[in-house]
């Protein structure tokens, strides 16, 4: 009896072992959560949460720094230097760069396109999305950093997690991307997506067949990611209406007029990008409405639309490569490019709706 429950636990040994094996041989590496410093956030009344200045650290596997004003990426001089076009970019964490480095967001990618294309003139894209926030909070924060900033141009990343996060009243947000904030003071430091605390939960992520063997499990189970709102953004894809979805898009179409009110006082120009998740970008829900709703509200209050769908989905890239792996949400480095180029793309071709002065729309035929 012993020898026999022996030889089944070496059984059950290799298995295990050979499960493994082929898990890594086939599947990617899950992203690495235990890295340390995480990115940490501090709680304000107004916008529930905003970076925290001067960090070097990480979100996943992307390296991230903040600059002074706890934004992503190089300092921001304020005031404006006389002849630059600032464009000012704001979003989640699909727009801030969830899980690459500074160097591969599509803000910094557009950039570098943008500056070669203009003859070094002196146009800069400054990253002011946050993890988690949704349509208000961009709205507020623009509103709050508008006079300082100076932007000529602002561009609205909007993902389709921020339709149903319209009807939130959160502490927290949705779209992948938790910020702790129970019973928080002002100026309370807060942890995004907080780290396995124990050894053998670090363990169980780094094993690829327990990670992909959880991951697919809750994709058969749930309906959608399983969390607060994804059922709602998947009626959105799929074209299903409801009581609901008509409200929360009501919520965003006020929340967009909004930034119209501070982009004429600010005298800035306005374009919204509409960010595809995967399943559109791997060819479902190819008649979905979400980016001709969304374009047809931006018609409406005089903003342009940069849609990176067509782009991503030409692209002769794995479809899967595009996204970080076990995401649906947030673009890979790759991804990142082919957004970053035809924001640059459009830019360069629409210099006027974008308030490109003259002689930097020229310079970009």
């Amino acid at each position: 009896m012993k020898a026999r429950i022996g030889l089944l636990i070496v059984a059950i040994l290799v298995a295990l072992a050979s499960c493994e094996i082929a898990a890594r041989i086939v599947f990617p590496a899950p992203p690495d959560p235990t890295r340390q410093p995480q990115i940490v956030f501090r709680y304000d009344p107004d916008l529930k949460y905003i970076p925290v200045e001067n960090q070097r650290g990480w979100v996943d596997d992307g390296f991230v720094t903040t600059n002074s004003l706890g934004f992503r990426g190089p300092e921001i001089a304020t005031p404006k230097p006389s002849g630059r076009f600032r464009v000012v970019a704001l979003g989640d964490s699909v727009t801030f760069g969830f899980g690459v480095n500074d160097t591969e967001t599509f803000c910094a990618q557009a950039e570098q396109i943008l500056r070669r294309s203009l003859n070094g003139r002196d146009v800069e894209l400054v990253n002011l999305a946050v993890p988690g926030y949704d349509t208000l909070q961009e709205v507020g924060l623009i509103k709050r950093t508008a006079a300082l900033l100076q932007p000529d141009l602002v561009l609205l990343g909007f993902y389709t997690n921020d339709v149903p996060d319209a009807l939130a009243e959160k502490e927290s947000s949705g779209g992948g991307t938790t910020i702790a904030a129970a019973n928080p003071v002002k100026g309370q430091v807060l942890h995004m997506n907080p780290t396995p605390t124990s050894w053998l939960e670090a363990q169980l992520r780094r094993s690829r067949a327990i990670y992909t063997g959880g991951h697919a499990l809750k994709a058969l189970v749930r309906r959608g990611e399983g969390k607060a709102g994804s059922s709602l953004e998947l009626d959105l894809l799929e074209n299903h209406r409801s009581a609901d979805l008509e409200r929360a898009w009501e919520r965003v179409d006020g929340q967009l007029s909004e930034l119209r009110t501070i982009a004429t006082a600010g005298n800035f120009k306005v374009g919204i990008i509409i960010l595809p998740p995967r399943e559109q970008v791997s060819g479902q829900f190819v008649d979905s409405q979400y980016q001709p709703h969304l374009r047809a509200m931006a018609d409406k209050l005089g903003f342009f639309v940069v849609d990176p769908l067509p782009a991503m989905s030409a692209s002769p890239m794995r479809k899967d490569r595009l996204f970080i792996p076990y995401d649906r949400n947030h673009p890979s480095a790759a991804g990142h490019r082919i957004i970053g180029e035809t924001i640059a793309t459009f830019l360069n071709q629409h210099g006027e709706a974008a308030g490109l002065p003259r002689q930097l729309a020229s310079s970009a035929q």
